[in-house]
């Protein structure tokens, strides 16, 4: 009887080592993710936009603009866009 539980310790042992390398591999082999996100990215319900003061992504269509230097910013809220023409005047 021994002989038999000795056989099954040893493998769930070999199957929990297996398991391990084979999330390990899993892992090591994920896609590495892109460290700058862009400003603007194309979704199935539109276009989205990051609101230079606060980093949120929302959809253009809802989104506050203000031209600055030449190029449109889009906000989520009057008081990110009102932050944001304080500290950057035209």
């Amino acid at each position: 009887m021994s002989a038999l539980l000795a056989w099954i310790v040893r493998l769930l042992v070999v199957l929990l080592l297996v398991r391990l390398v084979l999330r390990v591999l899993g892992i090591w082999q994920a896609p590495v993710r892109q460290r700058a996100r862009p400003r603007e990215v194309e979704r199935s319900g539109g276009t989205l936009v990051q609101d230079p003061q606060c980093g949120t992504y929302l959809p253009k269509s809802r989104a506050l603009a203000l031209t600055a230097g030449g190029e449109a910013k889009y906000f989520c809220s009057p008081a990110c866009r009102d932050a944001y023409a304080a500290a950057h005047p035209r």
